[in-house]
């Protein structure tokens, strides 16, 4: 069974993840035949909540499953380490170190290459450490200034004072003459061409890896995804970046970012400066981008309702309209996001559990206060679950098959401080006087909601349900508080 079988893709990720791994195919065997060295950088885009690890997952899936070589790596579970190039490597260590194969050669093969490329690591790993791997985002006149004061502690010999730094952990002012000056910087150079080196000798044993690989049971190119890198600390994203620009430049490596780009910029501006061109700064690093096909709501909410412990006598809908369209209606109006389409739907799930009265919840009704608590609406007066059914984004303009909500809200609110009894006395004046008929389909729906709750029996004298749907939706609402906290932030 598929990814995309077992975990119900209702959002039609299987044939964009098809698609993706077609193109990189192909761009990669064209960049090698035109003699276009260095790994190829994907960049998948997508907004918060529209399901990136979702895809990015089943692309991960889908590549093994095509007989690629292939590592993922959770980019905000691994922040923190002081070094993105750890969590890179150790992925990489790891699918080396658990190989397997029925060709002895070919396990001889991977060993030895992946001893070299563990060598090389270390070498390349200790070099980053001591800072010789400028950090982007050191200023490289406080970093050589620490050095220098490090580097003069250990060469002072002379007496003749020439300059002097301070060192910044203690305090101490350090003097030193132009000749060790001089030693400072033959020092630099040499730590340079060490570097360079180790970084030659680092890209070639993961090249070499990369080659024994794809001569054995599998097909080049190598993949590595990197998911959440936006929610990653920021200095952390940056030398993300960093380290695959510059240390895993290496032929048939094919590195794809599952990113909120947007929110990336964002924490790029963070470091740089708000008037920083963060957007031009990241078009550095991707070869490519590619902008996740927005998700169909309504398939998405006919799963999530299937899926729900909800029975259906716990919930009903007085309008003619089918509750998924009604709900995927809803939320494309008030602009929620997937995820938050899931925790509505969980929301009126646990309101579901707790009704324990002889009739159901009205969804028409309950959803779109749902929707606006999820935004931020505290339902704390009647102005404000008003405000829920109106207004710039909320239900003013919503007609779902013909049907106005608004004024289904404004037939049940006109009777939010009175008894049951009062709303089915008026439905029974509105018969005897003709006026019925005048009512719109919409109005008539209102009474016949406060009508059957009245003929319930325990009711009469007590005010509808509607009046206690805002507080039921808070309750409930305080099971998923902490996440809502973060949505909102």
């Amino acid at each position: 069974m598929s990814y995309w079988t077992e975990n119900h893709d209702k959002l039609g990720r299987a044939e964009e993840s098809e698609y993706i791994i077609g193109f990189l195919q192909q761009r990669v065997a064209e960049r090698i035949g035109r003699g276009k060295t260095g790994s190829y950088v994907l960049n998948i885009d997508a907004t918060w909540g529209e399901g990136k690890t979702f895809f990015m997952k089943g692309l991960f899936a889908d590549l093994k499953e095509a007989g690629h070589p292939a590592i993922m790596i959770d980019a905000w579970r691994d922040d923190f380490s002081d070094d993105p190039l750890t969590a890179v490597v150790a992925e990489f260590d790891r699918f080396l170190t658990n190989f397997h194969s029925k060709d002895r050669s070919a396990k001889r093969r991977i060993k030895t290459a992946t001893k070299n490329f563990r060598r090389n690591v270390g070498k390349m790993s200790l070099l980053i450490g001591k800072g010789i791997a400028k950090r982007a985002t050191t200023y490289v006149v406080g970093e050589a200034a620490g050095e220098l004061a490090e580097t003069a502690k250990e060469i002072v010999s002379g007496k003749v004072e020439v300059e002097a730094v301070v060192d910044d952990a203690t305090g101490e002012v350090i003097k030193f003459t132009q000749a060790q000056i001089d030693k400072f910087a033959e020092r630099k150079l040499a730590q340079f061409n060490e570097a360079k080196v180790s970084l030659d000798n680092f890209q070639a044993s993961l090249a070499n890896a990369v080659k024994t690989l794809s001569g054995v049971d599998f097909k080049p190119p190598f993949f590595i995804l990197i998911d959440e890198l936006d929610r990653c600390r920021p200095t952390y994203a940056i030398e993300m970046l960093e380290r695959i620009k510059h240390l895993f430049e290496v032929e048939n490596v094919v590195f794809v970012l599952g990113t909120d780009t947007t929110q990336l910029a964002n924490s790029v501006k963070a470091v740089y400066g708000s008037e920083f061109d963060s957007r031009h700064y990241l078009s550095r690093f991707f070869d490519r981008s590619y902008m996740l096909a927005a998700p169909d709501r309504s398939e998405m909410v006919k799963y999530l309702l299937g899926a729900s412990t909800m029975t259906d006598d716990k919930r009903t809908m007085s309008v003619e309209v089918d509750e998924a369209t009604y709900i995927s209606e809803v939320c494309k109006n008030s602009g929620i996001e997937i995820r938050q389409i899931e925790k509505a739907i969980d929301l009126l799930s646990v309101i579901c559990s707790t009704w324990n009265e002889q009739f159901p919840v009205e969804t028409v009704l309950i959803f779109p206060m749902i929707v606006a608590f999820l935004k931020g609406n505290p339902l704390d007066d009647r102005e404000s679950i008003a405000d829920a059914f109106r207004g710039k984004g909320s239900l003013l303009a919503l007609a779902v098959e013909g049907h106005n909500i608004r004024e289904l809200y404004a037939t049940i609110n006109g009777y939010m401080e009175k008894p049951l009894s009062a709303a089915s006395r008026d439905k029974v004046n509105l018969h005897n006087n003709a006026q019925w008929n005048a009512l719109s389909v919409i109005s008539q729906v209102g009474y016949e909601i406060l009508d059957r709750e009245f003929r319930n029996g325990q009711r009469r004298h007590q005010r509808p349900a509607f009046a206690s749907y805002a507080n039921r939706i808070k309750m409930a609402g305080r099971f998923i508080q902490s996440d809502l906290d973060l949505d909102q932030k």
